[in-house]
């Protein structure tokens, strides 16, 4: 009777394991996503460069925020890289499930507002311009 119980607690101990890898496993999957988006809009900037330059002549005239992030898009690169990277060593490294949780959440969230920071800043200049050029007053 003893050795049984044992056994099915054993068992519970393996499936409980079991399913906190498969949590851990989904936290991470949840850091990948927004840095596949951060990396797909960081490397697009050199093509947005051109484009301002096209249209406008010089990046002079584009807003300071847009020209940092043309200037520097390989570094924030690299920085939300290692970020990600350091919260998914956290994630499998962490032993209590409230540091992981936390630490996947804050991490995940960091990454999908510096993705949309990315590309309003990219997008919203190239949007006005094409406003001007089609005679329009831009978007409010």
């Amino acid at each position: 009777m003893e050795q049984s119980h044992l056994d099915r607690v054993s068992a519970l101990e393996l499936e409980i394991r079991e399913w906190a890898l498969g949590i851990r496993c989904l936290f991470a999957v949840l850091n990948v996503l927004p840095l596949y988006y951060c990396t797909r809009v960081l490397l697009a900037a050199p093509r947005f460069e051109t484009i301002f330059e096209d249209m406008l002549g010089s990046k002079q005239k584009l807003p300071v925020l847009t020209r940092l992030v043309l200037q520097n898009s390989m570094s924030l690169l690299a920085v939300a890289w290692l970020m990600a990277l350091a919260a998914i060593t956290m994630i499998f490294t962490l032993k209590q499930g409230r540091h992981v949780w936390v630490s996947a959440v804050v991490s995940a969230a960091v990454l999908i507002l510096s993705g949309h920071l990315v590309a309003t800043v990219l997008v919203d200049p190239l949007v006005t311009i094409i406003a001007n050029l089609s005679g329009g007053s831009g978007i409010p």
